[in-house]
This record gives structure tokens, sequence and C-alpha cells, in this order.
């Protein structure tokens, strides 16, 4: 267990495992590093370096009333990686995780980053004219709805191994919805369509089949928007496929950084 300090005093906690080719692990809204406990042992085993943290107001962080917006916590990662003088990590992104690492690319860029991986999040969670994977389909109209909605939806379809479950209520801290509703508001009016078309690094955008927050499809449709997307449906999952599928989910994400590591080791 380390900490560290950001420029507005606060304190965040994380976790290095393993030597190597860095990856950090962001986890979603109201989620903690407790989550990725289904890939640390893989992707170390694979020769990678894992760094996990908690976000603001997650997990064994500290909990504060301002950062409340997704620009803070680019901002975080940011200082994240420039305090561990980490050379070109691969960022991986679960749900409210992966909106973390296009705040952070909108503020930084993708110079100092080897690839991005984003699970089942949507660069757009409001449905409009031009984009139609809306946070339970809601449009700017039905918004609150929506956001009233999310705390009580069951997030997974495939049902969770002993060992998963255990391991998660190990670990399990208080998330308070309400207290942190400003953050969700936030990314709500987030729209990254930009960012992804600005990313200059290989990027896999996985989604489950069965989420319950949005068609999988709009992996399909955002990985043609980045200049070097590429998409993985997982079949039956539903939101956190990392924890419903971990086998699966693990091979598909090694897939993917084998082939990005051989195009910078020939390069």
């Amino acid at each position: 267990m380390a900490k560290l300090t950001t420029n507005d005093y606060v304190m965040l906690d994380y976790h290095i495992y393993g030597f190597g080719q860095p990856i950090i692990l962001v986890a979603g809204y109201s989620g903690n590093q407790a989550t990725w406990s289904g890939q640390i042992d893989q992707l170390v085993a694979n020769g990678l370096q894992v760094i996990t943290y908690d976000r603001r107001n997650h997990g064994d962080s500290d909990n504060v009333g301002y950062g409340m917006r997704l620009s803070r916590h680019g901002q975080d990662l940011a200082e994240l990686i420039a305090n561990l003088k980490l050379k070109k990590p691969i960022l991986l992104g679960h749900s409210m995780g992966a909106s973390t690492i296009w705040a952070y690319l909108s503020l930084y860029g993708d110079d100092n980053v080897l690839g991005i991986i984003t699970e089942d999040q949507v660069p757009v969670m409001v449905k409009q004219k031009d984009w139609q994977f809306g946070l339970f389909q809601a449009d700017f109209e039905h918004v609150t709805e929506a956001m009233s909605k999310l705390p009580g939806t069951k997030l997974t379809n495939i049902k969770l191994s002993e060992q998963m479950k255990r391991q998660i209520s190990l670990h399990y801290k208080p998330f308070d919805f309400q207290y942190n509703a400003p953050l969700l508001f936030n990314s709500l009016l987030q729209d990254w369509r930009d960012v992804v078309a600005r990313e200059k690094v290989p990027h896999l955008f996985i989604a489950g089949d069965k989420s319950p927050l949005w068609p999988a499809q709009h992996a399909v449709v955002t990985s043609q928007l980045a200049t070097k997307g590429e998409y993985v449906i997982i079949k039956d999952a539903g939101h956190i496929p990392h924890i419903e599928a971990p086998d699966t989910f693990n091979q598909i994400v090694s897939n993917f950084i084998q082939k990005i590591i051989s195009i910078k080791n020939a390069t």
C-alpha cells in the first residue's frame, strides 16, 4: 500500500505489482482496486508492472467535497504517472475509469501512452441526434431520471465466481452515491469523441454483450472514430466483463498488449 498526495491535497491510495511494461488499471464509478483482483496475477505473469489506484472519493483514497469532475480525475491520473515516473504506460479503464483516461488524454495527449483499453464505456452518455447510446437510452430531458436509476441497477449478467465474490467483499468500501452525484452528473455532460478521434496510439474498446447501461454496438461505433481502434464484444457479459468473465477478458487484453508491445519493439 502506498499513498500519493495530489496538488490539491488529496491522498490517493495505490499499489504496484511486478516489473516491466507498466499498465494502470482504473476502476469505475463506485468501484475500487479490488475489482481488478482477477487481472493482477495474470498481467504480472505476462511481464507487466501493474499499477492500481483508488480515485478520489473511492476505496481507500480520501473523500473530499471538491474535485468532483472528470477533468480533476484526469489530472489525478497525470500526477500518478508523473510521481511514479512511468514511461509510456498502457491505460486500462472500466466505465468511468475509461472517462478518466479520456480526461487525461484531453489534457496531456497520448505522447506518453503506449496503448489504451476501455471497458464498456461510451464517449457520450446522453442520447442525441448523432449518438444513440445514452445511459439507459436517456436524452438530456431524462438525465436526472437515469442518474437516480443507476445505483439500483444490477450491473452484471454472468454469475460471479465464489472466489471473485470473496475477493470483492474482503475489500468492500462503502460509496455514497448521493454525495458523489455531482461527479456522475459531470460525467454525463461530457463528450469525448473529439479526444478519441485525435488518439494516435492503439485503442481496444471492450463491451459487454448484455450490458444493462447501453447497447454493445457502442464499441463498434466508437472504435471507428479512433485512428487505431479495434473492438471486442464479450458474449453474455454485463457492464463489468473483467469480473464476470475474467479468463476471457484477460485473454483479450493479453492478446492486445502482446500485439502493441511487438509493434513497439519492432520500431
